[in-house]
């Protein structure tokens, strides 16, 4: 009878032995394989956790420094107005030199414009864009009727837009944390002038689309303090729309995010009556780096640059406490998936060894037989390999499907817990208001966090195969060699 044909009849006959030895195995592997899938699936998110935060690096103009303000006295009113520096693109492109890490910056800043609609291409007989209505003050409404209709200087602001000058719109803060995203068009960056992204909603409420064209121009107050009569329209061809993700509590309609525009400086720079006069058009440079773990090295970096000593007109800081927050519970729970690949390996090698051992010793009957019917030690030994080999390959084979599906549940399991932890206690340590927003995007941003997609990969497939069949081979030659001592007529005395 053929090694094969023994094998066979022995696992068929055997069903209740061989069916619990399978699942023995096939236990040990799924174990031993969802633990170093989940190991895997983990760090891949923790950095793809670490990219969605999007912690920056901000460099701001110093606004604490009383040189830098003004007091401004006219038929509207008093008030105080900035008028130190904004950042620079020269300083800009000067820090950016200094990171050796950097995925990009954006500059930016906020403008008060007017935005027409002509039909005919001449804006001068174009109407008003309409806003829409999001502001808490009871009079909102009312205000920016009177003000359309009036068109009195004093009441020009609740009429107006308020537009996102920015250098590279897909790194402008506002897309980067999730206070609105891109939903048809593209971004727009500084090498263009005469584009425009806007709100969706703000687009279809005033029956406008990609491709369509505006006008904007400068506030009728704005266009009275420089003495001017006639307003400047730069023309914008809509590229973009997106949506708000952030609620935000505004007062007034134009301070709104749904009324928010975001063109280039370019653009700017044919409408602005006073832009010649402005050492730039930018208040913020948001600094992204590819990890954000060097962004406490790239501040150290910084703030040895002369542009940052004492009392100077520019002041940086980190953003990165969500990132922190979540960070060391990510990194721990790949450190207890380590440890637990650890033990499951020990523990599977000392189980499967002690089952095997006892299987062999009690087939002391059948290796007795055998060897008295002049089977050759080396042949038994083939049989017992070749049976073991058969259910470890099925019981592998298996553990691949079963693995990934444990892996799956279980790391996002960890992970959701984890980073919902992790938000919670960043949430805690915000002010209330702005607690109150972050709570606003919080389910949506855990729901992308948590996204865990696991693979096994080919390499770990052989090593599952290599691996089990050695610990098998190795348990099943062990215990026969002690066996494969005694002579046929000392088995034969023993089965007793």
């Amino acid at each position: 009878m053929s090694l094969f044909h023994r094998t066979f009849l022995y696992l068929t006959r055997k069903r209740v032995k061989t069916i619990s030895l399978f699942f023995i195995v096939l236990v040990i592997a799924t174990l031993a394989l969802s633990s170093v899938a989940l190991n895997s699936a983990l760090e891949i998110a923790q950095l793809n956790v670490q990219e969605a935060l999007n912690g920056c690096l901000i460099v701001t103009s110093n606004y604490d420094k009383i040189s830098n303000w003004t007091v401004i006295s006219n038929e509207a009113g008093m008030y105080t107005r900035f008028i130190g520096d904004g950042p620079t693109k020269e300083l800009a492109e000067t820090m950016a030199q200094e990171f050796d890490d950097l995925r990009g910056y954006n500059l930016s800043g906020d403008d008060r414009v007017r935005v027409f609609k002509a039909l005919d291409g001449n804006p001068q007989n174009g109407y008003d864009l309409s806003h829409i209505a999001v502001g808490i003050n009871s009079y909102d409404a009312k205000l920016m009727a009177e003000a359309k209709a009036s068109g009195f200087v004093h009441t020009d602001t609740l009429t107006s837009f308020n537009v996102h000058v920015c250098t590279d719109s897909s790194l402008d803060y506002r897309f980067m944390e999730n206070d609105v995203r891109l939903v048809k068009g593209r971004h727009i960056n500084d090498s263009e002038t005469g584009v425009v992204i806007i709100n969706e909603e703000l687009a279809e409420f005033n029956g406008l689309q990609i491709g369509d064209m505006i006008y904007i121009r400068d506030r009728n107050l704005d266009l009275y303090e420089e003495g001017k009569t006639e307003a400047v329209f730069a023309p914008v061809e809509i590229v973009g729309l997106f949506e708000v993700i952030k609620e935000e509590t505004v007062e007034f309609s134009c301070d709104a995010l749904e009324n928010m525009m975001f063109i280039t400086e370019g653009t700017r720079a044919i409408y602005d009556v006073k832009y010649s006069q402005i050492a730039s058009p930018f208040t913020h440079i948001h600094f992204y780096a590819n990890r954000p773990d060097s962004l406490d090295h790239m501040i150290r970096q910084v703030q040895s640059l002369p542009a940052f000593e004492e009392d100077s007109d520019y002041v940086v800081t980190v953003r990165n406490e969500a990132l922190h927050a979540i960070k060391g519970p990510l990194q721990s729970i790949t450190q207890i998936v380590t440890v637990l690949i650890v033990l499951i390996l020990i523990v599977g090698v000392i189980i499967l060894g002690l089952v095997l051992s006892a299987r062999i010793k009690e087939r002391v009957r059948e290796t007795g037989i055998l060897l008295s019917m002049g089977v050759k030690k080396a042949n038994i030994l083939m049989q017992y390999l070749a049976e073991t080999t058969v259910i470890v390959l099925l019981a592998c084979t298996l553990s691949i499907f079963t693995s990934r599906l444990i892996a799956q549940n279980v790391g996002t399991a960890m992970l959701r817990d984890t980073v919902n932890s992790g938000i919670e206690s960043y949430t805690q340590q915000l002010e209330v208001e702005e607690r109150i927003n972050n709570e606003n995007v919080e389910a949506e941003e855990t729901q992308n966090l948590t996204k865990l997609t696991v693979s096994i990969q080919a390499g770990e497939i052989v090593i599952l195969y290599v691996g089990g069949l050695l610990m098998a081979w190795i348990a099943v030659i062990a215990a026969s060699v002690s066996l494969f001592r005694l002579k046929p007529r000392e088995i034969l005395s023993k089965m007793s």
